[in-house]
């Protein structure tokens, strides 16, 4: 009767990981359909935004800066919940693929998540620009402009390009500017 036991408690053990995997399937399907939902909402938005920028400089309708604002931060919003989704769905994928790091499986499991757009500097990899290094090569992922910036949240670069000094804070900064072409540069306003 142990054989037999053995055998039932082997094929329980089996089909309960068919039934952990289908599940898991299931799931990243569903995931990748919001996701691509989510990226439908997203260029519709962005669409609408090319529609009132139009109508403001062709045909001279009133679009205020605000109402261009908001649809700009409700795509920033869109940009965050595909960011979520997307690390869910690659946390799934990194679980169960042979050639998955075990780096890349321990952040899977850690739940380190990229930000959309985010890449290293120095490798290229996805990245989270809320942290500190790359969880690939370990370089810092804080450049020196970042660095400043975190220091003089205020300070915002007021640099002219035609070579003229700036104020930025109480400093000033010499900005250089050469033409890419050997035509006159001449700034727009």
């Amino acid at each position: 009767m142990s054989i037999i036991d053995n055998v039932i408690n082997t094929v329980t053990k089996e089909v309960n990981k068919v039934q952990s995997r289908a599940q898991e399937g299931i799931q990243a399907f569903n995931l990748a359909n919001q996701i691509k939902e989510l990226e439908r909402k997203k260029h519709a938005k962005m669409a609408e935004i090319g529609r009132l920028v139009f109508d403001k400089h062709q045909n001279n309708k009133d679009v205020s800066d605000d109402l261009l604002k908001e649809r700009c931060s409700e795509i920033s919003a869109v940009d965050h919940e595909i960011s979520v989704l997307q690390s869910e769905l690659d946390q799934i994928k990194i679980n169960h693929d042979p050639d998955a790091t075990p780096s890349q499986k321990a952040e899977a499991k850690a739940g380190y998540s990229t930000s959309a757009g985010f890449h290293c500097h120095s490798c290229g990899a996805p990245a989270n620009r809320e942290k500190a290094f790359c969880p690939a090569c370990g370089e810092s992922l804080k450049s020196s402009d970042d660095a400043e910036t975190d220091a003089k949240p205020d300070a915002k670069p007021d640099a002219k390009a035609d070579g003229k000094k700036a104020s930025a804070g109480s400093s000033e900064v010499e900005v250089e500017v050469e033409p890419e072409d050997d035509l006159p540069h001449t700034p727009t306003v």
